[in-house]
């Protein structure tokens, strides 16, 4: 098995020092994504540092993309090296403080050790299941389920909608219309914690889904479980439809991800023309 210490170039001091705590746990990979990111393998964990040099770093896209992927495998060991803030779509997952550099090597480093000792014992007896091939269905059909009309045909295609619960009613009617056109549809109703079984709900859906429509808004833009649901819809290569509820600047990161996709602006239009649009949109899936 590898130990991937994921890490900007300009933290690799750091992640040398980390290494020689991690030896013995097996083969540790420095991994700054100079030349590209090797795949994971079932037993490999991640051990991601982040500070404000990964922030400011040049390929910041890249390692959040690494990071959000050992997240989804349930792999992922997060590490801070500052108290600089971590970025949306990371904020909300658990994450070992190690910016007291002088008490690393006999406090965080340890932890972080433990850390990756207890994820490689549960990978190892297939508690977590980084490849799922199961249904769409989840074990918690209150928190995560697939939307389906009473009485009509079988679905065609099946829409992830990932989206603010401050937006819920807007996105409720939304969803009644994708249903009324023939689709089923993915969406967290309840709202589920980061924790690992929440990692595999969302890839089960994101993988089995024919395309995702990303609700956006100031608050989705804001919004931790969005930016990862980006992330992997980009992973799984699923198509993308950005539908603004409401006028919203679009951050970089979303921006990289929608380019050259078609953009949804609803907010501009009339309510009674939402079906219509909608269900052009759906066409393209």
């Amino acid at each position: 098995m590898n130990v991937f210490i994921t890490h900007a170039e300009e933290d690799r001091e750091s992640a040398e020092d980390l290494a020689k705590h991690l030896g013995l746990l097996g083969l540790v990979r420095l991994d700054d994504g100079t030349s590209g990111f090797l795949p994971f393998q079932r037993t490999d964990v991640v051990v991601a540092l982040w500070s404000q040099k990964t922030q400011f770093s040049i390929r910041r896209l890249l390692l959040e993309k690494r990071i959000v992927g050992a997240w989804a495998e349930n792999r992922l060991v997060l590490v801070q090296l500052d108290r600089h803030f971590l970025p949306v779509g990371l904020r909300d997952l658990p994450a070992i403080d190690a910016s007291f550099v002088q008490g690393r090597s006999s406090g965080a480093w340890f932890k972080v050790q433990r850390e990756v000792r207890e994820t490689l014992n549960k990978l190892r007896k297939g508690l977590f299941e980084p490849e799922v091939t199961e249904s769409l269905m989840g074990d918690d059909d209150e928190e995560m389920e697939i939307l389906e009309e009473e009485g009509v045909a079988e679905p065609d295609s099946t829409v992830f909608v990932s989206y603010s619960h401050s937006d819920t009613d807007v996105v409720t009617k939304l969803v009644d219309i994708i249903k009324e056109n023939g689709k089923a549809v993915w969406i967290d109703k309840a709202g589920i914690t980061p924790g690992e079984s929440w990692a595999g709900e969302i890839v089960r859906g994101i993988k089995s889904a024919d395309g995702i429509f990303v609700m956006c808004s100031p608050r989705a833009f804001e919004s931790d479980h969005i930016k990862r649901e980006v992330y992997l819809a980009d992973r799984y290569r699923k198509p993308m439809l950005p539908v603004f509820l409401e006028e919203a600047e679009l951050p970089d990161d979303f921006e990289f991800f929608f380019a050259g996709v078609q953009h949804l602006f609803l907010y501009k239009m009339n309510e009674n023309d939402y079906s219509s649009v909608l269900s052009e949109a759906l066409t393209n899936l």
